[in-house]
Formats: C-alpha cells, sequence, structure tokens
C-alpha cells in the first residue's frame, strides 16, 4: 500500500458514504449507537481491505514476537485480532468526527505534561510537536485549544482531498491551520519557520516518510525489524534550534482519551556538521518510543501500509 492515509484509501473505494451515513446515524442516535453501527462497516472493510487487512496482520506478527508483545495479546494474531485492529482504528474516525462536527466538549482527555506546552506559550516560544499513527493527532488539536497555543498541522492532501474535505466541512468555521506538502516543493518548510518565530507549534508525525524527503530517511530497528524513518522532521529542528516535544493521546476508554507530552529535544542551533547524526539520534529515540507505545497499546497504531518492506528492500 503506498504511503497515504489508509482512510484516504477507504474513500477511494467509497467510504465517503459510510463517513455520511455515520455523521447523520451519530446526530441521530448518539455515540453509544454509532460504535455499534461501526460493526457492518468494519465488516465491510475487513472483507474488501486486503492490502490493510495485510498490513495490520503484519505489525501485529511483528509485535507478537516480542516477548511483551506475546503477553500483551495472548496469542498469535489472527482474523478477530485484524478485526480487532481495524475496528479499533473505526472508532478512532468516528471520536474525530465527533471533534471535528464541535462536540469535542464530550470527550474526556487526561493530560499529562500539559505544563511543558503551556511555558513555551507564556514565553511566546514556538516548538515542533512530533507525534505519530499512534492514537489520536486529531485529540491533540481540542488540547491545543485548552493551553490556548497557535498549532499548525503538516498534512499530505494531494492523496486525502476527498476525506479532508468532508472533515473541513464539519468544522463550521472553527480555526485550523494546516500546511499542505506536495512533493518537490519548499513551500511548507517556509510555513514551518515563519510559523515557529511566530511563536506558534508545528505538528509532525514522525512514522511518515515526506513524499520529498524519501532520499531523507535512516535504517532503524523497530519491534525487532529494520524500517525506515525520516530525519526531516529532526534536520529541521535542528536548522530552527527551536525545542521539540513528543506528543502521542491514545483512548482508554469509551470517549476517553489519555495525552502524554514529554521533551524531546531542547532548543539550540546543531552546527551543519553534526545535524545528521543529531537526526539520526532522534529518530532512533523516536522509533524506541513509538515501540514502547504499541506495546502499551497494540491496536491503536494506525499505520496501516507495509511498513517495514522498503527497508528490507535496501
Amino acid at each position: 500500500m503506498s504511503e497515504h492515509s489508509a482512510w484516504a484509501s477507504m474513500a477511494e473505494r467509497g467510504s465517503i458514504r459510510a463517513l455520511a451515513l455515520l455523521r447523520g446515524w451519530y446526530r441521530l442516535f448518539g455515540r453509544r449507537l454509532s460504535v455499534a453501527l461501526l460493526v457492518p462497516i468494519v465488516t465491510y472493510f475487513y472483507l474488501t481491505g486486503r492490502r490493510e487487512k495485510s498490513a495490520s496482520l503484519d505489525f501485529l506478527q511483528t509485535l507478537y514476537a516480542t516477548p511483551e508483545g506475546r503477553a500483551k495479546l495472548g496469542g498469535p494474531p489472527r482474523g478477530r485480532q485484524v478485526f480487532r485492529h481495524l475496528f479499533s482504528f473505526a472508532e478512532n474516525l468516528l471520536d474525530r468526527m465527533i471533534l471535528w462536527g464541535g462536540d469535542g466538549h464530550l470527550m474526556t482527555i487526561e493530560n499529562e505534561g500539559r505544563e511543558l506546552v503551556e511555558e513555551l506559550a507564556r514565553s511566546g516560544r514556538g516548538a515542533i510537536l512530533l507525534s505519530s499513527h499512534l492514537g489520536s493527532f486529531d485529540m491533540l488539536r481540542e488540547l491545543s485549544a485548552q493551553t490556548g497555543i497557535v498549532l499548525n498541522v503538516l498534512m499530505f492532501t494531494r492523496h486525502a482531498k476527498v476525506i479532508n474535505s468532508f472533515f473541513e466541512r464539519l468544522q463550521a468555521g472553527r480555526k485550523l491551520r494546516l500546511i499542505n506538502v506536495e512533493p518537490g516543493s519548499l513551500d511548507a518548510a517556509f510555513e514551518m519557520r515563519a510559523a515557529i518565530a511566530r511563536g506558534e507549534f508545528v505538528g509532525i508525525l514522525g512514522d511518515r516518510i515526506w513524499p520529498s524527503e524519501q532520499h531523507r530517511t535512516v535504517s532503524v530497528s523497530f519491534l525487532g525489524r529494520q524500517a525506515r524513518f525520516p530525519v526531516g522532521p529532526y534536520l529541521l529542528q535542528g536548522v530552527l534550534g527551536c525545542p521539540m516535544l513528543m506528543t502521542t493521546c491514545v483512548r482508554v476508554g469509551p470517549a476517553n482519551y489519555r495525552a502524554r507530552t514529554l521533551s524531546f529535544a531542547p532548543a539550540g542551533v546543531v552546527p551543519r556538521h553534526d545535524r545528521r547524526k543529531h537526526a539520526e539520534q532522534l529518530a532512533h529515540r523516536f522509533a524506541a518510543q513509538l515501540e514502547q507505545g504499541c506495546l502499551e497499546t497494540p491496536y491503536q497504531w494506525f499505520n496501516f501500509f507495509a511498513f517495514w518492506k522498503s527497508a528490507a528492500s535496501e
């Protein structure tokens, strides 16, 4: 599967109709019955989504090959575990839709490390918020509103125009800044630099290689296998000299999320000759943190493509 949003791929196969149905159902019956409606929707994608199922099974089997993963999963991954993984993904999408539709107040978000963000905001300093496909990045946008920061989100929109337009219509005028990434363009880098200079925050996902950054990667051990991770976010941090925070937000119960934020890289410009080494070290550290998160919540890493395939072919 190409490295674009799995939900964008599903949109290409007609899931916009499912999203519209789910939106209408939620407005009539609320979240609990909407979760029940996910069963036939996920069953359809389970039966037709060969690539998503293959990627899910590959991830779960990789996880199970580790001692911690075996203890967490309890048994060898099979179809039931793959269905649970896809269902968790669908529930994440439902909560995303609820949030973008203006009902974020119905979500409970426990916030650990919020003071790190608030301290930077008070001092007028910008930062990079490093996250991943573990849990829900959209819930972090809700937290940005609570902390008063301006959050710019880096997004790859070329392959996700349909799905993004659906969620944008749900915003109903809510202020949200997106930085669009296009292959071969430097516009996104300039926009990120300007946002940081204004004292704003830029959200970047560290487990997806930017279309324009295919040549800026490093092979890292992740869950016992070699995988390619981008170094672009860390090279950017070294150039800008801004602090970098790592943040995740995972579901711990129905409409209940736990967010964690930690200091990941201190402020300070990295000398040019040290930037590559600096970036690779941070990529290794990120992979270790992501690995721990996947072991804690094995059904909430939503990176549905052949993640290890590219590294194996090097």
